[in-house]
């Protein structure tokens, strides 16, 4: 590019407000600087994708002014009509020939990398989703470990678990979606169980998660969910069944300063059943990865809550498989109606349409979530801003008690010596402990939220705050450790067996030296020499982002003022996703029109994922 182009972008670019080098020079890749439409709609793809979305919707830009901002004296671009939009982006996908870098399909623009992994992903998902016949013998073997599996025979009311797992049995692909409490282990265990039962021979199953934490919860919860389940006909089956859960990177084979995993296409993961948990997490480019290593015969399950945060990293699976409204009444093919009548002959029919290809069974009914704090989170994930402050106990500073109660509390930010009684209430429980054991419970008593990392109400901010309360006299030796302090892995080191998200306290052994103990994926407690600790940090408070797949009993979730980017971060299943970790009290610390705006602020990812399984299915 000559140096008066690169002058003339750059006088152009410094217009833009929230634009980096990197879209420049991804622009600059395939379009002159000096043809404005092109050029700047390639800017937009670009920041796009930097914001999650896996393409640009040109009706979402068509004939609005982007990235101005007046505070910093940027004007911004101002987009053309969509007609000259699509004009422009058919010449950019037409213009480089074959293998084609840029596509244009159906009003939206992609990149070839995106566009492939939608392909992917959507023939992973269709190639799987023809319904399963199932012979008499299959039926006697089902039926003979049916009862055990559910024992109660509901008449009246519709049991959803076992609805999903009748319907389950019969697909390769599906997905197990319900809100927080709805029995979504529950379920995963007694479709494993089943999905055994029906089989000839012994099944190799895999369990997966995206994080160490939420791969240690499933393991957990499988475990005890199948140690529950008894009867003579059971206990053989139980044995077969792996319950010890990976992350989605270990289960690939990720290897560190590489983007190529051990498993891929050609080197595929032997395994006849994957279950992979808290599906909302997992973007596109990892459930491509994992569709490519799996061999056709793999019969894959996602399990999660559609209405949690989507993925850090660009796409939302999850979301793009599930119905706009989750509470859509089930509707299934008349041949899978009548196998889950012969199934669950006790449950009330579900509504039949022959043009049903779904691949969705809902979750509807809250087995341990109840209260306040359940119709709080329903409204919450409605958009029924009005209903949720109407819910809302109010108080203007910590109350006695305020952490043992169940219920719902939005309170103002707190300051000195509200902020001090506030802190120690919440950890009263981890101040009285008196062992590693009590700690590591304690722990999980209390836990602060917050959606931003650092500034004010930040992760940093909050932990520095709720040590000089707690600790005023702590010593800075240690590398900052002291009795006491809870604290969060930050990286992968499998030699001392600790994952990224694991959680641990820091408490002397039998002979005064102060070591870091955690829970073993057995529910064993172990120490581990601080030299020999990877990275962590203080968790008195964390990011809801990490907080995705774990449980306390109480929350106190903390909004940032409405202000530059965080404004924008801070959407309703952001507060969604944090206020569901709570199972027994949440406090919400924020102004009842910041609760109000948030939950009117989507978190929306541009995708053409469902387009894609649309197409796929047309044409199968």
């Amino acid at each position: 590019m000559s140096t008066a182009l690169r002058t003339q972008s750059d006088k152009r670019l410094s217009h833009l407000a929230d634009i980096e080098a990197i879209d420049y020079y991804f622009a600059c890749q395939f379009a002159e600087v000096t043809d404005a439409t092109p050029f700047y709609l390639l800017v937009a793809l670009s920041w796009h994708l930097r914001q999650g979305h896996t393409c640009l919707s040109l009706a979402d830009i068509a004939g609005k002014r982007l990235f101005d901002d007046a505070e910093q004296n940027c004007e911004g671009v101002q987009f053309d009509d969509l007609t000259t939009l699509v004009k422009a982006a058919r010449e950019l996908s037409e213009q480089f020939g074959e293998p084609q870098q840029l596509i244009y399909h159906r009003g939206k623009l992609y990149t070839a990398r995106y566009w492939q992994f939608e392909l992917t992903v959507a023939e992973g998902v269709v190639s799987r989703t023809r319904q399963r016949a199932f012979s008499d013998d299959d039926y006697d073997r089902l039926h003979q470990v049916w009862p055990q599996l559910f024992p109660t025979m509901p008449m009246l009311e519709q049991d959803w678990q076992q609805v999903a797992t009748a319907c389950a049995l019969t697909r390769d692909f599906a997905v197990i979606n319900g809100g927080p409490g709805t029995g979504k282990t529950y379920t995963v265990a007694r479709l494993l169980l089943a999905l055994q039962a029906a089989s000839d021979k012994p099944l190799t199953i895999k369990l997966a998660a995206p994080t160490g934490k939420a791969a240690q919860r499933l393991t957990e919860s499988v475990s005890n969910s199948l140690h529950a389940i008894s009867g003579d006909s059971i206990e053989g089956i139980k044995q077969r069944i792996v319950t010890e859960a990976s992350t989605l990177h270990r289960l690939l084979g990720m290897r560190p300063f590489s983007i190529k995993p051990k498993h891929h296409t050609d080197n595929l993961i032997h395994c006849d059943v994957l279950i992979i948990d808290e599906a909302s997490m997992v973007d596109l480019a990892l459930m491509t990865r994992v569709f490519r290593a799996l061999p056709a015969s793999t019969s894959v399950y996602l399990v999660g809550d559609a209405n949690q945060l989507p993925s850090v990293e660009s796409g939302n699976v999850l979301e793009a498989l599930t119905p706009d409204d989750d509470s859509h009444d089930l509707k299934v093919t008349d041949a899978l109606a009548k196998h889950v009548h012969r199934l669950c002959p006790h449950l009330p029919g579900i509504a039949v349409d022959e043009h049903s290809l779904t691949t969705v069974f809902p979750l509807k009914v809250s087995q341990r979530y109840s209260g306040k704090l359940a119709e709080v989170a329903v409204a919450m994930r409605d958009g029924d801003s009005d209903r949720v402050l109407n819910l809302l106990t109010r108080t203007s500073e910590p109350v006695p008690g305020l952490m043992e109660l169940e219920d719902v509390v939005l309170m103002p930010v707190q300051q000195g010596n509200g902020l001090r009684k506030l802190i120690k209430d919440s950890f009263a429980a981890l101040s009285q402990a008196n062992s590693p054991a009590s700690a590591l419970e304690a722990m999980n008593h209390c836990r602060w939220l917050t959606p931003v990392r650092n500034g004010e109400g930040g992760v940093n901010t909050l932990n520095e705050e709720i040590e000089r309360v707690l600790q005023p006299n702590r010593m800075a030796g240690n590398n900052g450790h002291y009795i006491g302090r809870p604290i969060m892995v930050l990286e992968n080191d499998y030699t001392q067996r600790l994952f990224n998200g694991d959680t641990g306290v820091i408490w002397p052994d039998d002979s005064q030296q102060l070591k870091a103990w955690f829970y073993d994926r057995h529910g064993e407690l172990r120490a581990v020499s601080l030299s020999r600790l990877p990275a962590v940090q203080t968790v008195y408070a964390m990011t809801i982002h990490k907080s995705q797949g774990s449980e306390f009993r109480n929350v106190v979730m903390w909004l940032p003022p409405a202000q530059g980017k965080a404004a924008s971060m801070v959407t309703r299943e952001l507060i969604y996703t944090g206020l569901t970790r709570a199972k027994k009290g949440c406090v919400i610390l924020a102004a009842s029109e910041r609760v109000s705006a948030v939950i009117q602020t989507r978190a929306v990812r541009h995708s053409g994922l469902a387009e894609r399984i649309d197409e796929k299915w047309a044409g199968a």
